[in-house]
């Protein structure tokens, strides 16, 4: 081991063990908050936070202890998981700022909705080709995610990753943005992510690279390797549009990409973004309208293969909107019954259960409803210190029976098809979800649905159905089973 890298080893033992023994000697305002215990004093709870089949951890922590609970993470470290109505409007409410953003994307969508119906064509060929002699199982999950990439890659990136024909994608592109969240979600990980503090102050970037190249965890290399891979791609495809631009081919495209670039390259020098902030608005819209909307995609269709009735219903109503044509973006999106089966499954089923967050400055966060600290004492607001980090409690808040009645943990579309209970009106939940890349996905989601349920017919197949936590919930066949898959019996769909 050469001696600055024996340096930098001893640089972060030392801040771990700090770490550990910090909280015997500072106080924190956060020891007042109930939390479950931690099994160890090297990882906390991160292991029973983020294991796959977590679920069972995440109930306890919110009917137990909720509405604000403190969880221990690595080295000694307090972080809050948290799910109270008025404390996630707190956390919310500042960061927004984009409503200008998601406005313009309002816009911008219903000229580049043509797109998405010809990637979602494509789709509907696909499967077709598949099912023209019988119904047979499809794993919709590669499908929903193959043609959620290919959607952003010509919608926002005016690239195409994935024709639509073959059964697998082959594009390096496509498989390391499958790759991607699987690796960076798991404990192992989370644990490296604990270090940053004294990683992001260790030199300059190219030294930082130095270190992550040698960090002797193979699933850390394997990720170093699937960002790399997005990065490169996303820098040639920035390169490529604006060369064409600067040589006046106004034509290279309406992507979204191609729109900020041609605004920003006629920018003033001091207002112009740096070619990292665009890569960087891109790839967060790829990953919130393709693994998001993919997985989204998938819990509907699993759903709706359970309740044939709701099924057929939203067929009728997309029949009748279509009338065997593409439905116009502003029809598309006011249909009561497809809507309301979108608002259900994410309510019921949100594809990140968890947010984190982080508080850049001390701050306190307020309670709709006082609680009693582990002093005995009555809490009408928590102090968050600088640095915690705070989980944002997404499917701990939309499954609260004091909110949403009794029937909180079940799925039943109807409830958004009149008016929700008063409590959750008076709780003013947050749009979580309120952001550029769901804005994207609800077109994404609702056109593809179209296509599909106009064509096809959806039931249970004989394999099983496990739905995972990660930083996006993904289907597998079992609880053993880390591969993302979903089957389901696809037939062609017959008026007759």
């Amino acid at each position: 081991m050469s001696v600055l890298l024996q340096a930098v080893v001893i640089s972060v033992l030392g801040w771990a063990a700090w770490s550990l023994i910090r909280p015997l000697f500072v106080k924190s305002p956060l020891d007042r908050v109930a939390g479950p215990q931690s099994p160890s004093l090297l990882a906390g709870n991160l292991g029973q936070l983020f294991d796959t089949d977590a679920w069972g951890f995440h109930d306890e922590v919110a009917t137990r202890y909720g509405p604000v609970v403190k969880i221990h993470a690595p080295f000694g470290r307090q972080w809050l998981y948290v799910f109270d109505p008025a404390a996630l409007q707190s956390i919310v409410l500042r960061e927004q700022g984009t409503y200008d953003q998601i406005e313009w994307l309002v816009r911008h969508l219903r000229e580049l909705t043509p797109v998405f119906w010809e990637v979602a064509n494509r789709l509907v060929s696909a499967i077709s080709r598949r099912v023209k002699d019988a119904p047979r199982d499809i794993d919709v999950l590669e499908w929903m995610g193959r043609t959620a990439l290919e959607i952003i890659g010509q919608a926002g990136m005016g690239h195409s990753f994935d024709p639509l024909v073959e059964d697998e994608a082959t594009d390096p592109y496509t498989k390391a943005a499958k790759d991607y969240l699987p690796l960076s979600f798991t404990p192992e990980m989370m644990l490296v992510r604990q270090l940053s503090p004294i990683l992001t102050r260790l030199g300059p970037p190219s030294f930082r690279r130095w270190i992550v190249d040698h960090i002797p965890i193979p699933r850390t290399q394997k990720l170093k390797r699937v960002v790399d891979v997005l990065y490169d791609t996303s820098v040639k495809i920035v390169e490529e549009k604006k060369d064409a631009i600067a040589k006046g081919d106004y034509a290279a495209g309406k992507d979204i990409m191609s729109v900020l670039l041609k605004a920003n390259m006629a920018a003033e020098d001091s207002e112009r973004l740096p070619d990292e902030h665009i890569i960087g608005q891109i790839n967060t819209l790829l990953f919130a309208a393709t693994d998001t909307t993919s997985h989204v995609m998938a819990q509907v269709l699993e759903m709706l293969s359970r309740d044939q009735e709701m099924q057929e219903k939203a067929r009728r109503e997309l029949l009748e909107a279509g009338n065997g044509d593409e439905i116009l973006y502003d029809r598309l999106m006011s249909l009561p019954i497809l809507d309301a089966i979108c608002k259900e499954t994410l309510r019921m089923f949100p594809p990140t259960p968890i947010v984190m967050r982080e508080a850049f400055q001390d701050t306190v966060l307020p309670l709709s409803k006082p609680m009693r600290g582990t002093d005995g004492s009555v809490m009408e607001s928590v102090v968050v210190p600088k640095g915690t980090n705070v989980l944002v409690g997404v499917r701990a808040c939309n499954r609260n029976k004091a909110i949403w009645g009794e029937d909180a943990e079940e799925w039943k579309p109807e409830r958004w098809l009149k008016p929700l209970p008063k409590a959750v009106e008076d709780a003013s939940i947050p749009g979580v979800y309120s952001n550029l890349g769901f804005t994207f996905s609800q077109l994404e989601m609702k056109v593809i649905l179209a296509s599909l349920l106009t064509n096809f017919t959806f039931e249970l197949s004989n394999k099983p159905i496990h739905w995972n936590i990660s930083a996006i919930t993904f289907p597998s066949t079992g609880k053993d089973s880390l591969k993302p898959e979903m089957g389901l019996k696809v037939g062609r769909y017959s008026a007759e």
